[in-house]
């Protein structure tokens, strides 16, 4: 007896098994999750290095191929792409699909440690990315000013970013497009050949000034002492400058009141 004779000569049981078949699509849609932007593991990474003050060119030969030539031998790559640009060189690397991502990022940041020797020493540390669908934006917002331009990105750092981080549920917030607020000095050449400077020099000066020194600690107390007098309050105050040539320099003052007989 064939699946199609059987069928129609049992109608009840042919009814039945598609009624089971629904039920059990039914409820396994029910527990199906559902979300906008499902958590996918992507094959990619990007490796990123700045160099403040270098060229394109300075980059791409003294940044970029050092970390190419060391990040080919990684296993299961399938593709490397770079791009060299003023201050910063971005690489990214395309692996096979099937493999463990943070495994990867493992052998990236291994070979970076094999390779960071022979960078500059002016280059920061490369900065890993891994792409995820958790990075994607959810809400993008567009703001415009016509008079306080100059000052928007502290605008809306204050009044529109972190409020919104507080939010329950948002992980970060960020702003972009938004001018920063800088100030740009621009040098006579003539004025810089009498003083015998440089830009390198104007531009170290104006780095090492702009630096936050610990002007050390103050620290009150107050005790009760007996003397021949009786009793009385010693308070105090002990002023701790920064250290210089491993010592600290410190002062004492004291003063005392309420003597009793």
């Amino acid at each position: 007896m064939s699946l199609y004779e059987g069928a129609v000569k049992k109608p009840i049981m042919t009814s039945l098994c598609f009624l089971a078949v629904a039920i059990f699509g039914l409820f396994s849609l029910s527990k199906l999750p559902v979300d906008l932007y499902p958590d996918i593991d992507t094959n990619t990474i990007m490796v990123m290095t700045s160099y403040q003050g270098a060229s394109a060119s300075d980059i791409e030969n003294n940044v970029t191929r050092p970390l190419e030539n060391t990040l080919n031998s990684v296993s299961n790559l399938k593709h490397i792409t770079s791009k060299s640009s003023e201050n910063i060189s971005v690489i990214t690397l395309e692996f096979e699909y099937g493999y463990d991502i943070d495994v990867l990022t493992n052998d990236v940041r291994d070979k970076l440690d094999m390779v960071s020797s022979e960078l500059p020493d002016e280059v920061n540390t490369p900065i890993i990315f891994k792409f995820s669908t958790d990075m994607i934006p959810i809400l993008l917002l567009s703001v415009q000013a016509e008079e306080s331009q100059p000052a928007l990105y502290k605008i809306l750092d204050d009044n529109v970013v972190n409020p919104l981080a507080r939010v329950p549920g948002v992980g970060t917030v960020s702003i972009a497009g938004a001018p920063k607020r800088e100030v740009n000095i621009y040098c006579d050449p003539n004025k810089l050949e009498a003083y015998d400077l440089t830009i390198e020099t104007i531009s170290s000066i104006v780095g090492a000034e702009n630096k936050n020194t610990p002007g050390g600690r103050e620290a009150s107390f107050c005790r009760l002492r007996s003397g021949t007098d009786g009793l009385y309050f010693a308070c105090g105050r002990r002023i701790q400058g920064p250290e210089r040539n491993g010592e600290y320099r410190s002062g004492y003052t004291q003063w005392c009141f309420g003597v009793f007989a």
